[in-house]
């Protein structure tokens, strides 16, 4: 898939423009736009070579007739096969390297559901995570590809041809949404979506956002729960026209995950009623329980060290979910060793996940649309 040159102009100055209005007074933001017209773009990482991948969660059934369909909080998601595996090179154009990955969202290819985050070891090897967003039972009542989803997978070349020309596989490695349905790590209403994994000492991390629970996956396919998030209670905001002093059970829904120095880092979106500040960092030292590593952010979605050692949080809401800045996010800083957090990047659009590579940092943007995602490129500060 390529972009015309006009199509990027044009997207490129949609998007900076909105970059432009940061935070008062502060110099305007290094950004570039690097591709643009994804769908429903999330999770994105470097592989050994330096190329940029990135995960599109597809557009649904997508205009299919006859599709199956289950219930959803906001409607109904339709399940097709649009969900993607791209890969950004050098030149500036786009190759999905991997198509036809399940995807489940709106008649419009709205919020959807489906591949959610890619990582790179060292080694080459690559693990794919698909979403659900569902009870696990529901995936039984999915035709394939739906059956894929709430897993995690291998990719891995397809020896009939090499890296470079579309030949990748995926391989089934652990089943998240089978973990979640057989152990339930966190008590509650069964629920699985897996979203972000990272590499580890040993194996891999994937946190389970419905589940609430961040679990280890080794080599062999090994599933075991390094920690599960309880609920904090929170009073209801002002919009959902509740008596005064009103407390809710907020879920902890981590989603975002990197690894360093020997310990896991997990970030929260939170749920419902997405109090603005309440979302935190935890450090997770396998065999040992989560410690709090920063807090004050707001629905997280994505996290990345920088070389230096410097945390970037990125926010899908800087203030509130409700309303006209429901998707109005921000890049946030928290400085090596932790701290309070300090804003980089205001008014990022929609945003779905973040790479670092040396001084730069890569954001997916308009991550639940379907045609008009993208990704850009910001120089980091010193």
């Amino acid at each position: 898939m390529f972009v015309t040159m006009k199509r990027l102009a044009v997207a490129s100055a949609v998007i900076l423009s909105t970059l432009a209005q940061g935070t008062p007074g502060a110099a305007a933001p290094d950004v570039t736009v690097l591709y643009t017209g994804l769908s429903n773009p999330r999770g994105l990482a470097f592989d050994n070579d330096g190329v940029l991948y990135v995960t599109e969660a597809g557009r649904g059934a997508d205009g299919a007739p006859n599709p199956v369909c289950l219930p959803r909080p906001q409607g109904i998601g339709c399940l097709g096969a649009t969900g993607a595996l791209a890969r950004l090179d050098r030149d500036g154009s786009l190759t999905r390297v991997l198509t036809g990955l399940p995807s489940l969202a709106g008649p419009d290819g709205t919020e959807a559901i489906g591949p959610n985050d890619i990582a790179f070891n060292r080694h080459g090897r690559s693990l794919l995570t698909i979403g659900l967003s569902e009870a696990p039972a529901n995936r039984d009542t999915l035709p394939d590809p739906g059956r894929e989803m709430g897993r995690l997978l291998s990719v891995r070349r397809d020896f009939s041809g090499d890296w470079y020309t579309l030949k990748l596989k995926t391989e089934r490695i652990a089943d998240i949404a089978g973990w979640e349905a057989a152990h339930n790590p966190d008590g509650g209403e069964l629920d699985s979506n897996a979203q972000s994994v990272a590499f580890g000492r040993g194996g891999a991390a994937v946190a389970d956002a419905g589940g609430n629970s961040l679990l280890f996956v080794t080599p062999q396919g090994q599933v075991s729960t390094l920690a599960a998030f309880g609920d904090r209670q929170m009073p209801a905001p002002p919009a959902f026209n509740m008596p005064a002093g009103t407390m809710l059970p907020m879920q902890s829904v981590p989603m975002g995950v990197a690894y360093r120095d020997g310990a896991f880092y997990v970030a929260e979106l939170t749920g419902r009623p997405f109090t603005q500040g309440s979302a935190r960092i935890f450090k997770v030292v396998p065999g040992q329980e989560p410690t709090v590593y920063a807090e004050g952010l707001t629905t997280v979605v994505d996290i990345a060290f920088a070389p230096n050692g410097d945390l970037y949080a990125l926010e899908f809401t800087h203030t509130s979910m409700f309303g006209p800045s429901r998707g109005v996010g921000a890049l946030m800083r928290i400085k090596k060793g932790g701290g309070a957090p300090e804003l980089i990047l205001d008014k990022v659009d929609h945003p779905g996940g973040i790479a670092i590579r040396g001084r730069n940092a890569y954001l997916t943007t308009g991550s639940v649309r379907p045609t008009d995602g993208a990704v850009i490129k910001l120089r980091l500060p010193a």
